[in-house]
């Protein structure tokens, strides 16, 4: 954050003085910056490095704390409002004061480097996004990561586009030009109809249930997860597995509820609270070769090449060593 008199700016009206030197990131006000010269939120995404939802999230911060709207939105037209195009130039005079004021220390010439660009999928668990967001803020703590949400594939395109640096998904990514490095593995429970009479054992194989039909959920959203997932139950010995058309687990828990289906699902607090309010048990799976697993990916350097952003490569080793020290248990 910068931080000056405001006195010095008398050309400036109180309000612009005061996000230009108050309590605004400078990283938004180079994002309007960059949305103002090319008028085009795509265009000026790829300029920055990110993707264009979170820098039209970012533009939307700065015109709050400013209280006025810096653009016109149209379809596929962008312009600077009379407001905006007032801002602009105390925005650039701000950039120039604030990177030369960054040419006077140790690395001279270097140019301002971008936030880490870091994906996760809606499914990922919060906990593994936490510990990557947690290790690159500290490998950097003066430069917050940019998220962005999307469905696996299209997170796993984007790194392959050298558009995101890191990707939290579920593993294995399935592209030979990505690397991963496992951060948790689920652990799996049997869910059947709690007057089951395998309802009462302390933990199933899947020999237990290789006669009864197996509910598991749509491979849709995540088609080479769920893909891996069964066969892993096929070769522990599931005869009978029936894909849903959904992946809405209320639904399963009434069918399981009402017959002798079983399915298996993550030893989760959400599974154990539907399943438990639909009168289902949850019995541990002892079938240590049933796993899904979840991590971090991102792009292949060349071949003998390393990872040529000294911080991402920084995050990347410590993710690597806290995967191999202590994957999460979900």
């Amino acid at each position: 954050m910068i931080r000056s008199d405001l006195r010095r700016d008398r050309g400036l009206d109180l309000r612009t003085r005061r996000v230009l030197w108050g309590t605004m990131e400078i990283q938004h006000v180079r994002y309007f910056v960059a949305v103002a010269e090319e008028l085009h939120f795509g265009r000026a995404a790829e300029r920055l490095h990110i993707t264009p939802s979170p820098l039209s999230r970012h533009i939307r911060d700065l015109e709050r704390e400013l209280g006025a709207d810096l653009f016109d939105r149209r379809y596929h037209q962008v312009e600077l409002t009379g407001f905006g195009q007032k801002f602009l130039e105390p925005a650039r005079d701000l950039l120039g004061r604030f990177d030369a004021l960054r040419r006077l220390g140790p690395s001279q010439g270097a140019s301002l480097r971008q936030p880490l660009r870091i994906g996760a999928t809606p499914l990922a668990p919060p906990q593994v996004l936490d510990l990557v967001l947690g290790i690159a803020r500290e490998a950097e703590d003066d430069v917050e990561p940019t998220i962005v949400l999307e469905p696996s594939a299209a997170l796993l395109q984007q790194l392959t586009d050298r558009k995101l640096d890191l990707a939290v998904v579920h593993l294995p990514p399935g592209d030979p030009g990505l690397e991963s490095v496992k951060l948790a593995e689920y652990r799996f429970g049997v869910a059947l109809r709690g007057d089951d009479e395998l309802a009462k054992r302390p933990s199933l194989k899947i020999a237990d249930i290789a006669d009864r039909q197996i509910l598991v959920t749509s491979s849709k959203v995540q088609p080479l997860v769920m893909a891996e997932f069964r066969r892993h139950l096929a070769r522990a010995g599931a005869k009978r597995i029936r894909e849903l058309p959904h992946t809405d687990i209320v639904q399963i828990a009434a069918l399981i509820g009402r017959s002798r289906d079983v399915t298996v699902v993550s030893l989760n607090s959400l599974s154990r609270r539907i399943f438990s309010r639909s009168r289902v048990a949850l019995v541990p799976l002892d079938e240590p070769s049933v796993r899904v697993e979840a991590g971090v990916a991102w792009a292949s350097p060349g071949p003998g090449q390393g990872v040529d952003d000294p911080v991402l490569s920084k995050v990347i080793s410590t993710l690597k060593a806290t995967g191999t020290r202590s994957p999460l248990k979900l």
